[in-house]
């Protein structure tokens, strides 16, 4: 058992000593993450000298002295990320590299494993035979490339740009932020060029290998080069799904787990192999090869991390093993926290950026667990027993599992509740069995030496063996399940409460971890009520708009889908009605079949029970009513949708609780607005407008404008779209009222609460998520 006094000690020597210095540094660092803008440039001094003068403030006292030094590490940790965030943005491109095509050259950073379709980083070094100071990276698309593209090779090509942007739902990815943690500066994509050219077809080992993998065709390949070389770019929604729902993610990155297994098997066998020379060579008795063997196995597990691409993860673990050797090397003792402080501040340090990404916080949150739960009981050198391992491993699991509930549920609202026991299957076999042979193969692979195929063939059927195991596991129902979002506080408690109840007994009152997990409990059951709720989301050039009321769902359009397979249910609108807590969709509407409208209605009914569906093919016509959760549902428009084109056939809904009310448009023009206008009158005023066909200059006559009177106008439009949408005419003609103008381009999601008839608007990138590196100014 751990006493108090104990405990006590440690957070004091965390707060006086080095360790409570480097736990200010990352504090304030961490802070980044929460400011909604960056410090002006011209304040950096100010904070610099500051940190300069608490450093030189006489100290008299040890209270004194651990105060001063420990604000100033604070304000180091402001100054560095502030700095950081003005740095990054100095390399972003200039305008007028967006506003029409540009040659960039530059080196493909990306593993290939598509010759006829990528999608892959390029270092470029210029843009219109601009030398740039410092290569920076942008990220694009290329269909049916002109020769096969591949990791390393130097290209000039034609490409269009655009400034870093992604969709901003809530309970969806944040595209932008993962940009901006990747360094990337501009996405976009190659244009059809016969000047397009290849100026230098060098491959990288690493693509080499790749190809040599795939050109087995092997049921498992995706898997094989995921955990051989870190490349997960050929896993397919059914494994993603898979990993998802067992838990396995950390299995397939090439991380920690990963190094120091191979860390330690080089460690073995080069400390073998000199031991064997010595001993039996050269017959020598005494000899210490402990400091060759660590700087040996420090190349090799460098190595290891080229082959995985130097990936963060990757060099996150080779970080905290080189700190660990260059210990040995001094012959230095620290403790896992001071070895764990100095390793996530040198990481902060050295990969600032790195901090704004999901991997930072899942590799050193399991690695603070696996510190803890060593802490908590630490290893007996009694000999070794099955019975003791696997209790050990229990343990750690449990922790895990628990500890890292609050991380995984707040990155992807998604929890798999068999990953502790699925774990405790899978962990050993890859680790023990399926990594050193894949390490084996590649190894082979590289030195030409016969008989590597088969290598990877036995692989293959190790992997299978264990898929098919974890499928079975994973197709329980109960396997895994979604969760609406949960504020942060509620997280923190909980997982407070379950520090408490992993501590000896007696330290902290198990009554108080009761307490701290009411909140978690109970949260749901009372929801804050409102009358309701309309969201239109930002699902780029398209429409989906969701009406909640009583957790229940309307939705209206569904966005568009690709044909690579991304699609606005999967990204859009399933992460925010999961988020809300919801399984089903009460009401769908599909207001006309062009691809941005209904594209993703196959993937969101493959995912989601519908309980209705209306379209302009059935009851989605002129003169249709349905009341909904209290709320009147009436289509005013087509009258006979077979008299239109697509767009004009388009279903027009109002949508009202009486005092407040929603006109849902479609893509219709300022023909059928007439026709509107003619038939309704002044009853088509209502306070929100979604409008007409996205902002076209074809519809939002003035006459429109004027008879609908709208508070609120949202345009649904994708950024830098081709056709230029909102036009600027149109947009004049509605700041001509006295509306409030909103554009998911800009915006992101626009939600607005009714509450007594009165309407709250909050946006995604403003209100919602507006912190400074998920929404740079892009209007």
């Amino acid at each position: 058992m751990i006493p108090y006094n104990v405990l006590r000690s440690d957070l004091q020597d965390v707060l006086s000593t080095m360790d409570g210095r480097l736990f200010s540094f990352i504090a304030a660092s961490i802070s980044a993450l929460f400011w909604l803008s960056l410090p002006a440039l011209a304040i950096l001094p100010i904070i610099l000298t500051l940190a300069i003068l608490l450093w030189r403030l006489p100290g008299r006292n040890s209270t004194l002295l651990t105060i001063k030094s420990v604000s100033c590490c604070f304000v180091l940790g402001i100054f560095w990320m502030a700095s950081v965030g003005h740095w990054q943005q100095t390399w972003q491109l200039p305008a007028r590299d967006f506003t029409q095509g540009v040659w960039v050259k530059g080196q493909v950073k990306s593993l290939i494993d598509d010759e006829n379709s990528a999608r892959f980083n390029l270092k470029i070094s210029s843009i219109e035979d601009r030398k740039l100071i410092k290569d920076v990276l942008i990220r694009l698309s290329w269909k049916q490339p002109t020769w096969p593209l591949k990791q390393g090779q130097l290209v000039q090509l034609w490409v269009k740009l655009k400034p870093p942007h992604g969709l901003a739902n809530q309970g969806g990815f944040h595209y932008q932020q993962w940009l901006f943690s990747q360094s990337i500066v501009a996405t976009g994509y190659v244009k059809a060029n016969q000047n397009n050219s290849l100026v230098k077809s060098d491959y990288s080992v690493r693509q080499r290998l790749l190809d040599g993998i795939v050109a087995l065709k092997l049921d498992t390949t995706p898997w094989i080069a995921a955990l051989s070389l870190g490349h997960r770019g050929l896993l397919a929604p059914d494994d993603w799904s898979l990993v998802q729902r067992t838990g396995i993610a950390h299995l397939i990155a090439i991380s920690g787990l990963h190094l120091a297994l191979v860390g330690s098997l080089c460690y073995l066998l080069i400390a073998s192999v000199l031991l064997f020379c010595y001993r039996v060579l050269i017959k020598g008795q005494n000899a210490n090869f402990y400091f060759i063997s660590v700087g040996i196995t420090l190349i090799a597990t460098l190595g290891y991390a080229y082959l995985a691409g130097f990936g963060l993860p990757a060099l996150r673990a080779w970080l905290m093993l080189a700190l660990t050797g260059l210990l040995v090397f001094s012959c230095t003792h620290w403790g896992f926290r001071r070895i764990l402080l100095v390793g996530v501040s040198a990481f902060i340090v050295l990969f600032p950026l790195s901090l704004f990404g999901q991997s930072f916080w899942l590799s050193f949150g399991a690695v603070s667990i696996i510190g803890f739960v060593f802490w908590r009981w630490p290893v007996r050198h009694q000999g070794f027993s099955i019975k003791t391992w696997f209790a050990s491993m229990c343990r750690l699991q449990l922790a895990l599992s628990l500890l890292m509930l609050p991380l995984v549920a707040w990155q992807f609202s998604f929890v798999s509740v068999a990953a502790p026991v699925i774990n405790l299957l899978a962990v050993p076999i890859v680790t023990l069995v399926i990594v050193p042979m894949c390490l084996l193969g590649v190894i082979m692979m590289l030195l030409s030496i016969p008989y590597w195929q088969d290598v990877f063939t036995l692989v293959d059927v190790g992997l299978q063996f264990l898929l098919d195991k974890l499928s079975l596991m994973g197709s329980w129902s109960g396997a895994a399940f979604s969760i609406q979002a949960i504020p942060g506080i509620v997280w923190i408690c909980f997982t407070i409460a379950a520090l408490i109840f992993l501590l000896p007994r007696g330290l902290i009152s198990r009554l108080l971890a009761l307490i701290l997990c009411v909140p978690l409990l109970t949260y749901g059951l009372n929801p804050v009520k409102r009358d309701w709720q309309i969201n239109v989301m930002d699902v780029g050039q398209g429409l989906s708009v969701v009406v909640l009321k009583d957790n229940k769902a309307l939705v209206y359009d569904v966005g568009a889908a690709y044909p690579s397979g991304f699609n606005m249910a999967d990204s859009v609108l399933l992460p925010f009605l999961r988020s809300n807590g919801l399984r089903e969709i009460s009401a769908l509407v599909v207001s006309h079949f062009d691809n941005d409208h209904s594209g993703s209605l196959p993937a969101l009914r493959k995912k989601m029970a519908v309980k209705s569906l209306f379209t302009t093919k059935d009851l989605c016509r002129q003169n249709w009513q349905l009341t909904w959760q209290g709320l009147s549902v009436k289509a005013l428009w087509p009258d006979d949708p077979s008299l239109y084109s697509d767009n004009n056939s388009s279903c027009v809904l109002r949508v009202s609780n009486g005092d407040f009310s929603l006109l849902l448009t479609g893509d219709i023009d300022a023909s059928v607005e007439a026709k509107l206008i003619a038939r309704y009158g002044t009853a088509l005023q209502s306070n929100v407008l979604i409008a007409p066909h996205h902002g076209s200059n074809t519809s939002s006559s003035m006459v429109f404008i004027d008879t609908v009177k709208p508070d609120f106008v949202v345009f649904s439009q994708g950024f830098m779209n081709r056709w230029g949408f909102p036009k600027t005419a149109v947009v004049e003609r509605y700041q001509q009222t006295d509306a409030q103008l909103y554009r998911t381009s800009k915006h992101g999601q626009v939600q607005i609460s009714i509450n007594d008839s009165r309407a709250q608007v909050s946006t995604f990138r403003q209100n919602i998520y507006p912190y400074w590196y998920a929404n740079r100014s892009i209007d």
